[in-house]
C-alpha cells in the first residue's frame, strides 16, 4: 500500500507525527556527544557523496536514519502487524546503510534501535497518539478490504 497524504491520511499523519515525536530523543545526545563521523575520521569519501557536505559537521551519534527507520517499522507494524517481519528487515537494513556508506560507527546503528524503541514505547502514553493510531488502523483496515 502507498501511504500518500491525500490516499491515506490518517495512516500518513500517524507515520510523520510518530517518527517525528520519536526522533526528538536523539537531539540531546547528538548535541552532547558530537562523536566524529567515519568519513570524516578517515579523511574518506562516502558511498553517498552528495550528503557529506550537510553533515560532516554533525554529530555521528545516534543515527537519525536508523531512528526514523526504526519508528517507522515501530509504527507500521502496529497497524498491520502481518507486515512485521518485511518492515523491521527493512528498517535493519536501512541502519546497516548508513554504516556501509560511512555516515555512522556501527554502534551508532546499533544504539539508536533500542534508543527508537524507548521513544516509542513513550509515544504509546500519548491519549493524541493512541486516538491517531486508531484511526490509522480502520483506514488500513477498510482499504485492505
Amino acid at each position: 500500500m502507498k501511504i500518500t497524504k491525500e490516499k491515506t491520511p490518517a495512516i500518513y499523519d500517524a507515520l510523520l507525527n510518530g517518527i517525528a515525536t520519536i526522533e526528538l530523543i536523539r537531539i540531546q545526545p547528538k548535541a552532547y556527544y558530537h562523536r566524529e563521523r567515519p568519513f570524516v575520521r578517515f579523511h574518506e569519501h562516502m558511498l553517498t557523496t552528495w550528503e557529506e557536505e550537510g553533515i560532516a559537521g554533525e554529530g555521528s551519534y545516534p543515527s537519525g536514519h536508523t531512528m526514523r527507520g526504526w519508528s517507522a517499522a515501530m509504527i507500521l507494524s502496529e497497524i498491520n502487524p502481518a507486515a512485521a517481519d518485511a518492515l523491521f528487515e527493512r528498517a535493519w537494513e536501512y541502519g546497516e546503510s548508513r554504516v556501509i556508506a560511512g555516515a555512522h560507527w556501527q554502534s551508532d546503528v546499533d544504539a539508536s534501535r533500542p534508543a527508537a524503541s524507548i521513544g516509542y514505547a513513550k509515544l504509546q502514553t500519548s491519549p493524541a497518539f493512541r486516538a491517531q493510531m486508531k484511526k490509522a488502523k480502520k483506514e488500513f483496515r477498510r482499504l485492505s478490504d
